[in-house]
């Protein structure tokens, strides 16, 4: 195993989840009966640029071409991607006459944000989430980035002012083609935004069900700097947002295109005071999280012991590392329920919970409902009480609270 960015093969393995199926990989009822494809699920700490990474890549197209999420479903997604474009549109004075791309574009929801004000736009996805912005005129491209798919764009349409890759820059396998593809692609005062899981929120949150097999890479600003040097771009500026319980959203352009300002150094001052550069973090962020799955087991095996019924909220791929690391036996939670038409009649891989429709969790008031999105449980909480639940809410992580 190499690191991503600057191909060392030192590294510190600290946490291990076990084996599992891609958190994606629902299976339909005639697939009970057959094996899971289940794989190594580890984190590792590059002791020479500071990289943390999964230490086994599970290949691409086993993970997004038959895919069972698009954005339209995730309201504060839709409301982070909309005010997005508008800070685009203002800070970077985008025209008609300009081409915005966005990578791994799922179903659209990002880039129909831009037709109001006529900017060009082309979506690049793979996953059969494409169909749906396809179905919705939202020119797409069905195929994974890279440098050649980047000269192919480039000659049919031209360089782009922006390139965004929002939750996407950190599943992508081959990191090196992928930015030679950006650079390739960018105007000269073009600019590529990315978002990504924040490492630094994952490690102070404890948020180790941010780890699955389509997050290769968990970012901190030091190692990236290093990786945008090597392709003639640097970030120019940086900041903390709240999607999927703390993210960081990165602005970079060819080097000497933009002023670089001192949010990027203020970050990484922030990374070094919280000990991101160092082994005994990781460690103590292991030993929590072994600790953070006993007592999930605990508090959910006693319950169940006492008669009381408990049932998940949601089945996202964070709820499904959470549920197949704590699942010491396969009666953890009774059911999902989920809006998603796309999962809703499904069972989550591994667990096999079946995943009914949410309207269910109202007929059956369970005693407990464990919040497996529990990064938006200020959003979710009064909705569903508001809907009509009256049992208590399990937050899972850091630690386990009772609502």
């Amino acid at each position: 195993m190499h690191c991503f960015i600057c191909d060392n093969t030192t590294f510190f393995n600290f946490l291990d989840l076990g084996h599992q199926p891609p958190s994606d990989a629902f299976l339909k009822s005639e697939d009970l009966c057959k094996p899971e494809a289940t794989y190594p699920l580890e984190l590792c700490f590059c002791e020479t640029c500071g990289l943390v990474q999964l230490n086994h890549i599970v290949p691409p197209e086993k993970l997004f071409v038959d895919y069972v999420y698009n954005t339209a479903t995730n309201n504060s997604l839709k409301v982070n991607f909309y005010n997005l474009v508008e800070t685009l549109i203002e800070r970077f004075q985008l025209k008609n006459t300009d081409f915005a791309i966005d990578i791994g574009s799922n179903d659209g929801t990002l880039l129909s944000n831009y037709v109001p004000y006529g900017v060009k736009i082309l979506g690049i996805d793979p996953s059969s989430s494409a169909q749906l912005a396809l179905k919705n005129n939202i020119p797409t491209l069905v195929d994974f980035f890279s440098k050649t798919v980047a000269m192919q764009v480039e000659k049919k349409y031209g360089n782009a002012k922006i390139i965004t890759a929002t939750n996407v820059f950190a599943h992508v396998n081959k990191l090196n083609d992928f930015l030679a593809g950006v650079a390739e692609l960018l105007t000269q005062d073009g600019v590529f935004v990315s978002e990504s899981g924040y490492l630094l929120d994952m490690i102070t949150k404890l948020q180790y069900d941010a780890v699955y097999h389509e997050h290769l890479r968990y970012y901190s600003l030091k190692p990236l700097k290093m990786l945008f040097a090597a392709h003639g771009l640097e970030m120019f500026d940086a900041e903390k947002i709240s999607t999927h319980g703390g993210s960081i959203r990165i602005y970079a352009a060819k080097k000497g295109a933009h002023k670089v300002l001192d949010t990027v150094e203020h970050l990484i001052n922030k990374e070094e005071a919280a000990g991101l550069y160092k082994k005994e973090t990781y460690a103590d962020f292991a030993e929590k999280a072994n600790q953070n799955k006993i007592s999930i087991q605990k508090f959910i095996s006693e319950q169940r012991g006492m008669g009381k019924r408990v049932v998940g909220i949601g089945a996202p791929a964070k709820g499904n590392t959470l549920l197949n690391f704590c699942a010491s036996n396969p009666g953890l939670v009774d059911y999902l329920v989920e809006k998603s038409p796309l999962k809703i009649g499904l069972f989550a891989p591994g667990t096999r919970i079946p995943v009914v429709p949410e309207s269910r969790l109202f007929v059956d008031q369970p005693e407990y409902a464990l919040l497996l999105s529990w990064n938006i449980a200020d959003e979710l909480i009064p909705k569903i009480r508001g809907a009509g639940y009256k049992g208590k809410f399990i937050i899972p992580t850091p630690a386990v609270i009772i609502v």
